[in-house]
């Protein structure tokens, strides 16, 4: 517990008591107990000053002499170190070495691992014969890691051989000497490998680790030439006698201030690659959502960019998106393993990277990897960064206009054509619910109840409710618990101190659950689901299911709110107290039973008549339970709360009327609690649930634009206001220039698609304008109609085509001039190193 600082600390004194049911008073004990904590662990000192007796008489204890009988157990579990303890770790059934830095304190170093997710963990004290301490150990992204390197070659766009390198001195315990080294990243699909190799170079050894830098002067020039790669400051080889050496990190980064490539010709080279390149993964890439707001609001399928979030105040927050306030990313990968990044501008409205860098585009291989990983191009951020950030940073970042705009030809930004903004639920305040049709109401249950049951139990939301500390009169949410098919299950929890706590229970785990730990990382990826917590106070916690189901919980005061943004998929198929989801809002009161209730019901015949009934059943429940606790104990049926606010006499009723205005929840909640805070808590929810029914209300967009032939048509938005216009390819130029918009109605302006002219033939391809309209949620292209020319002339331009390809292009893919050349002195790069407790 190195990083623990305490939050408040309690100590009891006894002095000189006397045992239960003594005979004689005068056997005294003198002893004291010290509780410290910082509101998630907590420790116990017992400071014993005199002690004459163990036992009292209610425990069996002698009433004369105050022993024998039952003496007080306390039982201690985990290994208990010695100096001739010799501690192997298994990682996932790697073993590897560890040895003792003190009593209660063991370092083992793991291996590296190309994947994310919990992996079982056993630790043996004798050397691999028995493993009798097990756990869980949770690998997460190496984008997700905080770095602990650092230095200002890693954004260096040319070769460097003079820098300063620092690091953090408090994470490696027991290291007095460390090595400097830099590491380099591959992955080769035809020997399917990937591997962290070197070290490429060894830039000092036997430094001072304790103080925290080291100035590099005359790097030698390279030869090994790997374009990604890590700075490393690995402890010394020979310390502690263990050859898995502890090690700190810098963030993957391009390598070019170890090499020094020609940037033009590098992003050339590149091009010239891609043109070869399979390029269908475009075509199913996730459309973006059109605006900031839709964006934000669409927690299921797309996650902020952690280098531009609109919510971090950095100085270096998008600084490689200039013009863009905020990013987002695609959470799932596509049908083909594919990702997407879509970035805004500060007037809300989505970025194309051919118009700014700051646009975002598509990306090959998505960030989060595919299963099964640890294979070339499916290893989480790793084979993602090899292909679609490496090219971008030599393209865009070093390169210049014409780079950026030809690396923007194979790898587009998405224009939100298509996209459809999700719904959104709200359970909020006292509590309200507005459900996925908009219906809102007002049900005060004690228990723990069916948010939503989505495709027939594919999808399952409990929510669990209880008196709000202070008052009789109300409940509010206090806990929430989801899964998704066979995903892990989430369980969020208010928490006095922390706002918020989640907990994980993996997939087939029983009843075990394990606390998720913000402190230590902000992002933490499980079977089918993610859960996000950068800033729980202001933000939340932000759950994303693979199905594209999203909850942001978010708690003030003690109670909770729950935000849940639906897929498309759920449409038709939801039942719960979130409602019926249809489009009808007349009948989002369906009982368990099958059988729909009147929206006219009042406050109270909801309460026992619907909401009620959607109490879980004790052996289908999600939540976690602390110990001694269980359904029945957060449930009471007797309980009636108060359905119709009445004035409260000890609130100013002018403030009511100042704070909620007309707001019948703000004033349902005032009067009820007794709080102004309170109240304008709920407003803050009920306005996020209204901003994200307005983008879909207010929501028009036109449909996709048909390219040219050999040319491409980019719009810097598809929805109202949106201009498009007209590209070709190499070799080929525009017969006319003409710009189009999108119109309020969902059409586009009128005008002649442009034709793409062969300089070299003068033939052209026509196509022209056509009539388009917009239903609602998806684009619909009516009288789709093509204008050629004659057969004769398409046959001849089919002709020379082919004599092109049959003359002038080589049999096979021309070698790359960027060749890996391996090193020959391979070593393994380890992850950061693990202490395991006694």
């Amino acid at each position: 517990m190195r990083d623990f600082v305490s939050s408040w600390m309690y100590i009891a004194t006894w002095d000189r008591v006397a045992f239960f049911g003594a005979a004689d008073t005068s056997i005294r004990n003198s002893f004291q107990a010290v509780m410290v904590t910082d509101g998630r662990y907590s420790f116990a000192i017992f400071n014993y000053g005199e002690i004459n007796w163990t036992t009292g008489g209610a425990s069996g204890g002698d009433s004369g002499t105050g022993l024998g009988g039952t003496p007080a157990q306390v039982l201690i579990n985990g290994p208990c170190f010695n100096p001739t303890s010799m501690i192997i770790c298994e990682f996932d059934g790697f073993e590897t070495s560890g040895r003792l830095l003190e009593d209660e304190i063991a370092l083992c170093v793991s291996p590296t691992f190309y994947k994310v997710g919990q992996i079982p963990l056993r630790v043996s004290l004798d050397d691999g014969v028995t493993f009798d301490f097990t756990g869980l150990f949770t690998i997460i992204s190496v984008e997700d890691v905080p770095d602990n390197v650092f230095s200002s070659v890693t954004e260096s766009n040319q070769r460097e051989s003079d820098f300063e390198i620092t690091w953090n001195t408090d994470n490696l315990e027991g290291v007095d000497e460390v090595d400097i080294v830099v590491y380099g990243y591959r992955e080769e699909s035809e020997d399917n490998f990937v591997e962290f190799s070197g070290p490429l170079v060894t830039v000092a050894e036997g430094v001072d680790y304790h103080i925290g830098y080291h100035t590099v002067s005359g790097l030698l020039d390279p030869e090994i030439h790997v374009d990604v790669g890590v700075i490393g400051v690995i402890e010394s080889e020979g310390q502690g006698g263990n050859s898995n050496r502890a090690a700190l990190w810098s963030k993957v980064h391009v390598l070019q201030w170890h090499n020094g490539d020609d940037v033009i010709n590098w992003c050339n080279d590149w091009i010239g690659e891609e043109v070869w390149s399979d390029t269908s993964f475009l075509s199913v890439t996730h459309p973006c959502p059109c605006t900031l707001d839709q964006a934000q609001i669409d927690i299921g399928r797309f996650s902020p960019h952690p280098l531009c979030d609109i919510g971090i105040s950095s100085p270096s927050n998008c600084i490689h998106k200039p013009g863009a306030i905020h990013c987002v990313r695609a959470d799932t990968p596509s049908t083909l393993g594919g990702g997407q990044e879509c970035c805004y501008g500060d007037e809300g409205m989505i970025i194309n990277v051919f118009d700014s860098l700051g646009g975002g585009y598509s990306h090959r291989y998505h960030h989060g990897g595919v299963t099964p990983y640890g294979e070339p191009n499916k290893v989480p951020y790793l084979s993602h960064y090899l292909v679609d950030i490496l090219p971008w940073t030599y393209c865009c970042t070093y390169g210049g206009p014409d780079e950026c705009t030809n690396f923007g030809r194979h790898r587009p930004s998405q224009t939100c054509n298509n996209y459809v903004p999700p719904p959104p639920a709200l359970g909020s305040g006292d509590p309200h619910i507005s459900t996925l049709d908009s219906t809102t109401y007002t049900f005060n249950g004690h228990g723990e109840f069916t948010m939503l049951n989505a495709l027939n139990g594919t999808f399952i939301l409990h929510a669990r409710a209880a008196p709000l500390v202070g008052t009789s009169d109300a409940t509010v949410f206090v806990a929430m618990a989801a899964r998704f098919g066979d995903s892990d299950i989430i369980h969020i929890q208010t928490n006095e101190r922390r706002v918020l706590d989640a907990y994980v229970r993996l997939a087939g785990d029983g009843q075990h659950f394990t606390r998720i730990e913000f402190d230590q990382a902000s992002r933490w990826s499980y079977s089918g689901v993610s859960v996000t917590g950068r800033n729980i106070t202001t933000d939340g916690i932000i759950v994303s299911f693979d199905g594209g189901v999203g909850l942001n919980l978010k708690a003030a005061e003690g109670a909770m709110s729950i935000l849940l943004v639906a897929p498309d998929s759920f449409r038709g198929q939801t039942q719960g107290l979130m409602g019926t989801w249809n489009g009808n809002a007349s009948d989002d009161f369906l009982t368990p039973q099958g059988s729909f209730l009147s929206p006219d019901l009042t406050t109270e015949q909801l309460h026992y008549q619907f909401g009620l009934l959607w109490e879980i059943d004790a052996a289908e429940s999600l939540f976690y339970y602390e110990p001694s606790k269980d359904h029945e104990s957060h449930t009471d049926r007797t309980y009636t709360p108060v359905f119709e606010p009445v004035a409260n006499p000890s609130v100013d009723q002018s403030l009511v009327l100042e704070v909620c205005g007309t707001n019948q929840f703000c004033i349902f909640d005032y009067q009820t609690t007794g709080s102004q805070s309170f109240a304008q808590n709920s407003v803050k929810a009920l306005v996020q649930y209204q901003q994200a029914v307005d983008n879909i209300a207010s929501f028009v967009s036109c449909p996709t634009l048909p390219a040219p032939a050999n040319g491409s048509a980019i719009a810097t938005t598809y929805m109202a206001g949106g201009v498009a216009r007209f590209v070709c390819e190499a070799g080929f130029e525009l017969s006319h220039v003409v710009n189009l918009t999108c119109q309020s109605d969902g059409t586009w302006s009128v005008g002649d698609i442009p034709t793409c002219i062969s300089e070299a033939s003068g033939q052209t391809i026509m196509t022209s304008m056509t009539s388009m309209t917009m239903k609602p949620h998806g684009p619909v292209l009516s009288t789709p109609a093509v204008i050629g020319i004659s057969v004769g002339s398409v046959i001849l331009i089919v002709l020379i085509m082919i004599v092109i390809i049959l003359i002038c292009l080589p049999k096979q893919r021309p070698p790359s001039s960027r060749k890996v050349n391996p090193s020959t002195d391979q070593a393994e790069v380890h992850g950061n190193p693990t202490y395991v407790h006694a």
